[in-house]
């Protein structure tokens, strides 16, 4: 696939993960909100566009609604579960809880983009279509 065209699926893809990872992480104060924000944006935007790269005939495929939906709902129920227990478990204003809570959003995005993009919406599909 052209990179135009990955590179514009990648930015709706983060856009999805900045605003679920924003919402998520736990910040010490208000006034960095935006900022996480546009932090889980960016990492998504090279995440996504990174993988998306590598599986590029992913996109040739009509699924593409059904692998953003699968990419945000993997994200969030991965994500949302890891980020309260390590709240809850660290805290949300120390630099390890800090780090832990990042540390799953990672491990949400790297599933929603393992799953959507790289290999398991196609399992899926193949397995029960």
């Amino acid at each position: 696939m052209r990179r135009l065209s990955t590179a514009g699926w990648a930015f709706l893809v983060s856009l999805w993960a900045g605003i679920v990872g924003g919402a998520v992480i736990r910040e010490p104060t208000v006034d960095l909100v935006p900022t996480y924000a546009v932090g889980c944006q960016v990492v998504a935007l090279a995440a996504a566009y990174w993988t998306m790269r590598r599986h590029d005939d992913v996109l040739a495929s009509s699924h593409r609604p059904g692998r953003v939906a699968l990419f945000i709902l993997t994200l969030f129920f991965v994500t949302v579960p890891l980020v309260i227990v390590l709240d809850l478990l660290l805290g949300h204003s120390t630099p390890l809880g800090i780090a832990a809570q990042w540390l799953a959003y990672l491990l949400g995005l790297g599933a929603g983009l393992y799953v959507a993009f790289a290999g398991g919406f196609d399992w899926a599909w193949a397995e029960y279509t």
